[in-house]
């Protein structure tokens, strides 16, 4: 622990990918840095996020790739399931990576202080134990980083058992039979796409129109045709009224529109039940018991407001990561970590472009884009021109023999060609984003895309091709 006054060019209180990777940064620009962290260096996308949920769904990857081994040549004796071995395989992965954090943290001279950290003033933070202070830090500059937490509704009775958040699922070693998931965002795909494969029946509730409503509609009416063929009841524009714990859960729910529903009715109600409820209703702000509310800080809704350079308004005190608003996501809170510890290095900084952010859902087929969807770019009075692309004609896809109803689907301004968003559906989609997360940050266009070489076969020609739909006509449709 650091002796009281410890003095450090900067402080970073929570050690998620935006805190840690900012603290190895500015160790690496010269800056004296020190790090908090109440639990393990990683956060929850190392511990109970990003890292753990992805290790799950390989191994159903695989699962489900070997139920097709015949196809393949590939004979397989016995196949079957073992998933407290899905979980050990996910403890091993999750303490590597956690034992290399650890290693960079010290190959780069940060100091790391385990504990909460808690702000005295915009300069000094107390490190607490246990409700006990430990240690006390002055600083320079603090970078808040504390990430976020599940949203668990105070009427909800929840109990880690019948009714889980992600954290809770993640650690849960037996498959429940059936399973109702409250939120059709990514985290509520993800883990319905895992149980379906694992042989559970799935249920998703989500409030508004469709499962992933903050993707391309076009790419979210796919997914649920997808995902409803392989047995998953999406019950959307339905809402959450009341639950009850009894050897499983009783959920009672309210639709909007009049569709068929799997469920009981009791009287003018109706109920679905389950094993358990995964609460997969977004996230909110960690900022409870760091000391903020002594401070005049501006925020806007229930996130911290930032500047360009994610300095708050307290000048001193900076911000990053899920506290600073949506999107939740790792890489935009390293991105952002970046941005603040090379602005007080003195380093020029440029504005993040938080429209040229990617997003992944790890389903299969994966969902993923960047920029604005055609709905977005309409209603912002956009004249576009669209150009789409099947998996279905994409040479690799038909190989691996992983195309189902996927295409790409670029979106350009139709007097200039710019690029104004990219969606895709398919195989390993996710890892096309970065090219195109360049190409959008260079205002390419279409054109310009268009005369790239692709190696072939790949499966992102698929975007070569989508690029000539979106100047003329794809090749090979």
């Amino acid at each position: 622990m650091p002796e009281r006054s410890a003095p450090f060019d900067l402080v970073i209180i929570g050690s998620g990918p935006g805190g840690y990777i900012a603290a190895i940064k500015a160790a690496q620009l010269g800056i004296k840095t020190a790090l908090v962290e109440k639990n393990k260096v990683g956060g929850t996308c190392l511990h109970q996020g990003c890292i753990p949920t992805k290790v799950l769904l390989h191994s159903a990857d695989l699962y489900n790739k070997f139920l097709k081994a015949n196809e393949y040549g590939i004979t397989v004796d016995k196949l079957g399931i073992n998933y407290p071995q899905f979980h050990r395989r996910k403890e091993s992965i999750i303490k590597r990576l956690f034992n290399g954090i650890q290693f960079l943290l010290k190959k780069n001279g940060v100091d790391v202080f385990e504990g909460e950290g808690y702000l005295t003033s915009s300069n000094k933070v107390t490190i607490k134990k246990n409700g006990t202070d430990t240690g006390e830090i002055n600083a320079k500059n603090i970078i808040l980083a504390t990430g976020s937490v599940p949203i668990i509704p105070k009427a909800i009775p929840y109990d880690k058992k019948h009714v889980l958040t992600s954290d809770d699922i993640l650690m849960r070693v037996d498959i429940p039979k059936s399973i109702i998931i409250a939120g059709g965002g990514a985290v509520g795909v993800e883990f319905a796409y895992l149980f379906n494969i694992l042989g559970s029946k799935v249920t998703i509730i989500e409030l508004l129109n469709d499962i992933l409503p903050a993707e391309d509609k076009e790419i979210s009416a796919t997914l649920r045709k997808i995902l409803t063929k392989r047995g998953i009841d999406i019950l959307a524009s339905t809402s959450l009224e009341n639950i009850q714990i009894n050897n499983g859960v009783s959920v009672e729910v309210k639709r909007k529109i009049n569709t068929p529903l799997p469920s009981t009715v009791n009287g003018n109600k109706e109920f679905l039940n389950a094993d358990c409820l995964l609460l997969a209703l977004g996230r909110t702000p960690a900022l409870a018991n760091i000391g903020i509310e002594k401070m005049s800080l501006i925020f806007k809704g229930k996130y911290l407001q930032v500047n360009e350079v994610m300095e708050t308004s307290q000048s001193g005190l900076y911000a990053i990561g899920d506290i600073t608003g949506v999107p939740l996501l790792a890489h935009k809170a390293s991105n952002e970590g970046i941005q603040a510890v090379s602005h007080i290095a003195g380093r020029e900084t440029t504005p993040i472009n938080y429209q040229n952010i990617p997003r992944v859902t790890y389903c299969f087929p994966q969902v993923a884009g960047i920029g604005l969807t055609q709905e977005e770019a309409e209603n912002e009075s956009y004249k576009i021109k669209v150009g789409k692309f099947p998996f279905i004609a994409n040479s690799k896809a038909v190989i691996d023999d992983e195309y189902e109803d996927g295409f790409v689907k670029i979106i350009t301004d139709e007097k200039y060609g710019e690029i104004l968003g990219m969606h895709a559906i398919g195989p390993n989609v996710g890892e096309m984003m970065w090219g195109m997360s360049l190409t959008t940050a260079l205002d390419g266009t279409a054109l310009e895309l268009s005369n790239n070489m692709f190696p072939h076969p790949t499966l992102s020609e698929a975007i070569l091709e989508a690029a000539h739909a979106a100047i003329d006509k794809p090749i090979h449709i």
